[in-house]
């Protein structure tokens, strides 16, 4: 099949962690044999990637680049409120999706559209998909939901897309059931998780990481990775392990990652006396994204709903967690509980409750054999249900039946 993807967010650069589920499913159906064209918004960080095989057309909208701001993650502060200029700037980025993806489909016609995010890349999918007359997949990630739960304008927009759709696939059924409540055909939804590269994890090591960061060699750690932002819990990483730390003097914890809140949670640790012990080493290459992971003792996933309603959709460093046989401590909140499954494949603890996690760390800390445990189910779940080429499978399954009710 020929593919036309349009979304808000595609890795701009081999490292790159903005749209890395709308580019490692691309590289999947690549490698299965279809034919795959992302059409994402220009990003001043964006560079081409030698050697891949997925069609990436990149659109100018703004009229520089310090206004680049509707796609890659840049549209929300600290992912909870809509940057100004960012409505402003829909029209302009409409009609470059839209003129591009005709552009396409007239060199070659498409046999499907695929949206990513609700809106806007859903929406304009689903009007270029109604203009040429093709079916239309849409799937929703997580901030995409939150923006239309917040906005009128966007869950009417949203609404139009979904009626649209042949399938409207979630990353998780919390997605799903809050889509549905906004105006989604129940019989239109299904789940079909985010995807993790299995092959890259085993027999990975975090020594030479440990010793760039300065760690000892004997230290027990602690480590997140997420964008530094409200939705992800860093904050109450910080105060769970505050005791930890202060009982041991081997423990340090490493929260991977950029963001608004990067000052606000450095300040944080320092407040706290934790300086030396709890480390922002910034971001993270996806490609070192193992090694980072490798080197915990054990990955703390403590996402919340925060005080703007939002929450994660499924991180992907559960799943790397998973894949790499890590010991996963993580808030039942979201897709995680979807994903991990308390004491067989990690533990679950509530949302927002400090003490909940600094037991729960603890209990892996010290029991090294039940965390081992827990870390080799895990690895068996990521390896079967949520490697990437099971993923894109079922994706071409679902665009095969849209073809076919769109005939």
């Amino acid at each position: 099949m020929r593919v036309c993807m349009i979304s808000s967010s595609y890795p701009r650069h081999k490292d790159d962690g903005a749209g890395a589920y709308v580019g490692a499913l691309a590289s999947q159906l690549v490698s299965a044999g279809h034919e795959v064209h992302v059409i994402a918004p220009h990003d001043p960080l964006a560079r081409s990637v030698p050697g891949t095989k997925v069609h990436v057309h990149r659109f100018h909208y703004a009229p520089c680049d310090a206004l680049a701001l509707a796609g890659h993650g840049r549209s929300l502060h600290a992912d909870v409120k809509m940057k100004g200029a960012v409505p402003f700037l829909m029209v302009p980025y409409a009609w470059a999706t839209v003129a591009v993806a005709l552009r396409l489909h007239r060199r070659e016609p498409f046999d499907i559209v695929h949206g990513h995010w609700a809106v806007p890349g859903g929406v304009l999918a689903a009007f270029f998909a109604n203009l040429v007359r093709l079916p239309l997949v849409m799937t929703l990630h997580g901030s995409d939901v939150y923006v239309t739960e917040k906005s009128r304008a966007c869950a009417l927009f949203a609404r139009y897309g979904y009626n649209k759709a042949s399938c409207v696939t979630s990353v998780s059924g919390d997605l799903r059931e809050r889509a549905i409540a906004l105006g989604l055909d129940e019989a239109r939804a299904i789940v079909v998780p985010s995807g993790v590269d299995s092959a890259r994890f085993p027999g990975v090591s975090g020594v030479a990481m440990r010793e760039e960061l300065g760690l000892p060699a004997s230290a027990r750690v602690i480590v997140a990775l997420g964008r530094l932002v409200h939705k992800k819990g860093f904050c109450h990483l910080i105060d769970a392990v505050t005791p930890i730390i202060r009982d041991s003097d081997d423990v340090y914890c490493v929260i991977g990652g950029d963001g608004d809140l990067r000052h606000t949670l450095s300040e944080q640790a320092t407040w706290l006396g934790l300086d030396g012990r709890v480390l922002f080493p910034g971001a993270v290459p996806s490609s070192r994204a193992p090694e980072f992971i490798a080197m915990g003792e054990v990955v703390a996933v403590p996402s919340v709903i925060d005080s703007f309603g939002n929450v994660d959709g499924l991180p992907l460093v559960l799943l790397e967690a998973m894949a790499g046989a890590r010991p996963v401590v993580a808030s039942s909140v979201g897709g995680i509980p979807d994903a991990l499954e308390d004491g067989k494949s990690g533990l679950l603890v509530p949302p927002g409750e400090p003490g909940a996690l600094t037991e729960a760390i603890l209990m892996l800390l010290d029991d090294r054999e039940f965390a081992m445990r827990l870390a080799d189910h895990a690895q068996v779940v990521a390896r079967g249900e949520y490697d990437w080429s099971a993923i894109a499978a079922r994706f071409v399954d679902i665009y095969a039946l849209a073809k076919e009710q769109g005939a």
